[in-house]
């Protein structure tokens, strides 16, 4: 059937949506028209023609984004979608003049039971836009549209409309209109996650749409009634056992995973679903495959009961067999375990006529939900640490131990900044299983363990008790997160603003401040700032308006700023360089050190011996007592020992573990020169060398009162050391520091005394 305006599903080919979904339009062109269209702004693609040219060139902003969500409502598979963006609903025609008045819809999608209209708007960089006007249009002719649509489509048609918006960052005025009116607000990180579920899922990701959209409502046509068998789990929970058809379940159920930025997702626990697995679970049902196993599901009820008629029959069972009825509305099945078996079934070319076994627990709390579905996958593939992360924020909101509940509101902040388009961090973090890329460079884990881990930020924890609650820690962890969010977006955004440039390079070459380390050196110096004001300024954080002790704090950001722009290559390098948990600490010296130049009456503990040690001048101690312990306490005299055990001729061959040997022995025939292979040791291989032969060595590189420790123990002291060489080695890196240069002193002074070497 052919529908004026409107493409039926099967005249859209993947050609039509590949080319709506690109950034790009191409044609090809005569040879000899190449220079009139290069000056136009066209753009040679190369190509294989070998009498035409391909030619490309950007689409503007706001058709691309109209395309993009033509093109998912098409690999949906929506029965009919506009045809191009010409298409308009005449919703009234006035009688006076007989003029048609009506509307020109950006995307409109037909299907069997639902009409989507969607009115699209975009903007080439994120940035605040007010929509007052055009919101209140929208809303003006809603109904006009919902009764054009029903009275020319279907009477009973399930009608939503979306207001789709790319890099406009929507006021809460704006966000609140629309709610109220029943409009959906969808952004460009909802159409990317149902862009990635199309991709997955094929046309079964329409059903997830059709969830969000209209949760709750009934699902026209679809039958209901199946035979199953009741019965209780050993911990008192009910549960219902039946079979069914995979396209009840395609459209009734739904699923989540931590990369979903809906409102509701916050419960959610399990991995995006993946494509090739899809697949191959489809082309094994086409040959006759199947799975004996359940898919586990959790049917949400609003606390009702679900009717279940008892069918009276003598069995031996302690379970109750019975017909039951199962929901009919749109997002009331939660597949806990098993959506890979589910929809690899949608992959199948007769999926309709096969049925899965399921096992039905009704109206399950979240926590038990997801605590089912870490049982059943605890020995599969591994969960990622930063998922993990954020499964056991759920597990731990509002624990009672506040070391639990402390680490799940860090995890609860950072999630919620990255979903915040008006975040500095806004998708910067890489939270479950999305791939890193130059702008996404931050890790969860990362930024809780090394940045936010000052007690004075949410409280000082001893035992199962705050003993000490934190700056920004007030009346409860719900209130608690939303003036933890807003404190911190104000912060970074200071230095987002100030430092943008630096900024939008994330791990790009040059990129440091947005890096993890960066990220995490702010959050310290912002927690030791918040701290600052609070003791010496005698700020009140707890009574204070965000804003206010924003404002206060970003006076002492300003250094840090100018610190980082006068940073040249090589400086910016360096620091790109550190690593390890330290690295952030390192780097918040450097902070300290900026703003003390500024401020005199910020001067923070450690900070004037960092200054001190900053100079280099222990260096060249450092060199002067490190050489001598490292040739003559060290080399010389384990050689002279090995030698009287071993004898001259074959101490290297018999006291020297194998792999040392190889590697001394390569690095002296690539030096060329006429050395021995024991010229090339390292520090650490005497750590090797000593636990080969410990029973010669063991009393003279024993440190004092370490008698009785374990061997490794014993020798931790070389780590050390070694440790200490690579600083002073390389001082361009890192200069060593006083307390280090102490420690070469002292162990030279123990070892010299244990070797009797004067």
């Amino acid at each position: 059937m052919e529908i004026k305006g409107l493409i039926s599903s099967q005249r859209i080919t993947n050609k039509m949506i590949h080319e709506r979904k690109s950034e790009f339009i191409k044609k090809n062109i005569k040879k000899s028209d190449l220079t009139e269209y290069v000056n136009k702004g066209w753009e040679l693609v190369p190509n294989k023609l070998k009498t035409k040219d391909r030619i490309k060139k950007n689409k503007s902003h706001d058709k691309a984004f109209e395309e993009r969500v033509w093109a998912l409502l098409a690999k949906m598979k929506f029965a009919y979608l506009n045809e191009d963006n010409n298409y308009k609903i005449i919703y009234e025609i006035n009688k006076k003049n007989n003029k048609k008045i009506g509307k020109q819809i950006d995307v409109f999608a037909l299907d069997d039971d639902t009409a989507l209209v969607i009115e699209c708007k975009s903007s080439f960089r994120r940035r605040k836009i007010a929509y007052h006007k055009e919101i209140n249009e929208y809303i003006g002719i809603k109904e006009k549209l919902r009764s054009y649509i029903r009275n020319n489509y279907g009477r009973k048609l399930k009608v939503a409309f979306l207001f789709c918006t790319n890099n406009s960052v929507l006021s809460e005025n704006d966000k609140a209109r629309l709610e109220n009116e029943q409009v959906w607000h969808f952004n460009q990180d909802d159409l990317e996650y149902l862009e990635l579920l199309a991709d997955h899922l094929g046309s079964a990701a329409k059903y997830q749409l059709f969830g969000m959209l209209f949760f709750g409502q009934k699902i026209p046509r679809l039958e209901n009634r199946v035979p199953a068998i009741k019965g209780k789990m050993r911990s008192g929970q009910s549960f219902y056992s039946f079979s069914i058809e995979p396209e009840f379940l395609l459209k009734t159920g739904f699923i989540l995973h931590r990369a979903d930025i809906s409102p509701d997702s916050n419960s959610s626990y399990q991995r995006l679903v993946k494509k090739n697995r899809l697949i191959q679970i489809g082309k094994y049902v086409d040959k006759g495959g199947y799975f004996p196993n359940s898919i586990i599901v959790n049917i949400e009820t609003k606390k009702k009961d679900l009717k279940f008629d008892v069918i009276k029959k003598d069995h031996d069972s302690n379970t109750i067999p019975g017909i039951l009825y199962l929901p009919q509305v749109y997002k009331s099945i939660f597949i806990i375990d098993g959506q890979h078996r589910l929809y690899g079934y949608s992959r199948s070319k007769d999926f309709k006529n096969h049925l899965i076994p399921v096992v039905a627990f009704i109206n399950l709390p979240a926590k038990d939900q997801s605590e089912i579905f870490v049982d059943i996958n605890h020995n599969q593939k591994s969960v990622p640490a930063n998922l993990l992360r954020s499964i056991m924020a759920d597990f731990h909101w509002n624990s009672s131990d506040p070391n639990q509940a402390i680490s799940a509101l860090k995890t609860r902040i950072l999630t919620e900044m990255n979903f915040d388009e008006g975040s500095p961090l806004y998708k910067k973090i890489v939270l479950s299983e999305e791939k890193k890329t130059q702008e996404r460079c931050l890790t969860l884990q990362t930024l809780i363990n090394n940045g936010l881990k000052r007690p004075e930020l949410f409280g000082k924890v001893k035992g199962k008790s705050i003993i000490k609650p934190g700056h920004l820690f007030i009346e409860n962890y719900d209130k608690t997160l939303q003036r933890s969010i807003e404190f911190f977006n104000m912060c970074l955004e200071y230095i987002h603003i100030n430092l943008k440039d630096q900024w939008d390079k994330g791990s790009g070459e040059g990129g440091f401040i947005s890096m993890n380390n960066g990220i995490c050196a702010c959050f310290l110096i912002i927690s030791e700032l918040l701290d600052f004001i609070a003791t010496k300024k005698g700020v009140n954080p707890k009574q204070a308006r965000i804003d206010m002790l924003a404002s206060e704090i970003e006076a002492y950001l300003e250094p840090i700023v100018d610190f980082v722009i006068d940073l040249n290559f090589e400086q910016t390098k360096k620091l790109r360089g550190l690593f390890g948990a330290g690295a952030p600490e390192k780097i918040l010296k450097e902070f300290q050190y900026a703003i003390n130049e500024k401020f005199d009456d910020y001067n923070p503990p450690g900070l004037q011996q960092w200054v001190k040690e900053r100079s280099g001048q222990f260096n060249e101690k450092c060199i002067s007592v490190g050489q001598y312990i490292e040739k003559n306490l060290m080399h010389d005299f384990i050689i002279k020992k090995l030698k009287e055990s071993y004898g001259k001729e074959n101490w290297w061959y018999d006291s020297i573990p194998e792999k040392i040997q190889v590697k001394c022995s390569e690095r002296r025939i690539r030096d060329s020169k006429k050395a021995n292979d024991w010229e090339y040791l390292d520090p650490i291989d005497y750590k090797e060398i000593l636990l080969k032969n410990w029973d010669t060595f063991v009393d003279y590189y024993t440190p004092p009162d370490m008698a009785n420790a374990a061997k490794l123990k014993k020798l931790g002291w070389i780590v050390r050391f070694n440790d200490i060489r690579k600083k002073y080695s390389h001082p361009q890196r890192e200069n060593t520091t006083e307390e280090e240069f102490n420690f070469l002193v002292k162990t030279k002074e123990w070892l010299s005394e244990s070797l009797g070497w004067t």
